[in-house]
């Protein structure tokens, strides 16, 4: 891969790099590029960018599971414990915060 910064970037610094790939690759690209209305470039640092966060999730599951499944019987009692508690308070706070005490008419 070539790698050379490209001068007169506002937002973020981009590298300007040369790959090779399958040409159907590349017409799905072109395909995807113009149905969204975007550059090459852009549609492929989209997709990149989504295998990317894939990637990161399954790892991140993948480590969480990892985690879980090393607990001694002790931490998976605790953490249950936690769990349980955590649980009340969110049902407690439902989704608008606190709960208030509300005035009755009279």
């Amino acid at each position: 891969m070539i790698y050379s910064t490209i001068i007169g970037m506002t937002a973020a610094r981009k590298v300007k790099v040369s790959v090779s790939i399958d040409p159907s690759v590349l017409s799905a690209v072109d395909r995807y590029a113009a149905r969204t209305g975007v550059t090459r470039s852009a549609a492929m640092e989209r997709w990149l960018a989504q295998v990317s966060h894939r990637e990161n999730l399954t790892r991140l599951e993948e480590e969480t599971a990892s985690y879980y499944e090393a607990l001694s019987e002790a931490e998976r009692e605790d953490d249950a414990g936690w769990a349980v508690g955590a649980s009340a308070a969110a049902r407690r706070l439902g989704f608008e915060g606190p709960r208030t005490a509300r005035r009755r008419n009279k």
